[in-house]
């Protein structure tokens, strides 16, 4: 019920349970709405609890503040106790389960729960954050019949929030811990309800959204997890790198022919001149002097290293250089 404006930096990781708020009341008290609280005694547990957040929240929205009312710091059995006693009027508790004080209060004759059905959809509508649940009949002890009537709560989802520069692998172990913990049935919720992509109050992690919307995957049960968590990051950018590779896989294997023949090819210009030189010459020093050319060409190209399924132009290019020079000297 923070946020991301009041604690900036973090992201969820989903909400994992309903956390219903339980309001008990004696039964003295005619009135049963929370905007009927005013000026009573009111144990809304110690400052900086989840439960005085929620309760000081709700009790406001009811026009009852620090001056309408009295907040006492009472929590679990010892607010049960003092709701019993008569030294308080009214406790709230905030629990996914019922807990040992939420019991003893249901099996009070002298307390009630207050029943938020006919007013849940409008809390529900004030504060996003809060889900309409229901307590059925009997659900805490059917021996007992507790409780007697069905009682409609009004409920948070306990979120697990990290920073957000959290490893992707804590993340993923995380989430395989939260669906393993709370993918079954609870008193609230019906099997594979949590982990849930609902949060409110934070950004849901991107490693987090994923493994809600496709579980572990594929990759996960047959890779190293950390090859695995690479790949499914990456894979925004492995489809546009394939529509690029595939083109290039078809044109890669001229272009590398050509490059190895330009190697052999190249060399053509140099013969072509050394023969229209030859052919002009018109002295014995001019001719001798070509033809060291010549061999000196011929020493470079033999030089020249081409793959062996390549080779024949590079032999042909020695054969024609060998052609010219026997020729010059008949």
């Amino acid at each position: 019920m923070g946020g991301e404006d009041t604690y900036p930096g973090l992201q969820s990781l989903g909400a994992v349970f309903y956390e219903p708020l339980w309001v008990f009341v004696r039964r003295t008290e005619a009135e049963t709405r929370l905007a009927g609280l005013r000026g009573l005694r009111i144990a809304i547990g110690p400052e900086g609890s989840g439960t005085r957040a929620l309760a000081l929240r709700l009790l406001a929205a009811n026009r009852i503040g620090p001056e309408e009312a009295v907040l006492l710091p009472l929590a679990g059995m010892a607010a049960a106790e003092a709701l019993v006693a008569g030294a308080a009027d009214v406790a709230v508790f905030v629990s996914a389960r019922p807990t040992e004080a939420i019991v003893r209060l249901l099996r009070a004759p002298e307390t009630s729960l207050v029943d938020f059905g006919p007013r849940a959809d409008a809390y529900v509508a004030a504060f996003p954050y809060l889900t309409r649940v229901v307590l059925p009949a009997g659900a805490i002890d059917l021996a007992e019949d507790l409780p007697s009537d069905t009682v409609v709560l009004v409920a948070p989802m306990a979120e697990v929030v990290a920073h957000a520069g959290i490893h992707p692998q804590i993340v993923a172990l995380l989430m395989e811990a939260f669906t393993e913990t709370h993918r079954g049935r609870h008193l609230f919720a019906a099997a594979g309800r949590f982990p849930s992509a609902d949060p409110t109050d934070w950004p849901l992690h991107a490693d987090a959204a994923r493994y809600l919307r496709h579980g572990p995957g594929f990759l996960k049960r047959y890779l190293p997890f950390w090859v695995a968590v690479w790949i499914e990051r990456m894979w925004v950018l492995i489809i546009p790198l394939l529509t690029i590779a595939i083109p290039l896989s078809r044109i890669a294997p001229p272009l590398w022919r050509w490059q190895i023949d330009r190697k052999v090819y190249r060399w053509y210009r140099h013969v072509k001149r050394l023969e229209a030189a030859l052919r002009e010459a018109r002295t014995e020093a001019e001719r001798a002097r070509v033809l060291a050319e010549l061999d000196a060409l011929q020493g470079r190209v033999g030089r020249v290293r081409v793959p062996l399924t390549h080779a024949q132009p590079l032999y042909q290019l020695r054969s024609h250089i060998a052609l010219i020079r026997d020729g010059a000297l008949r």
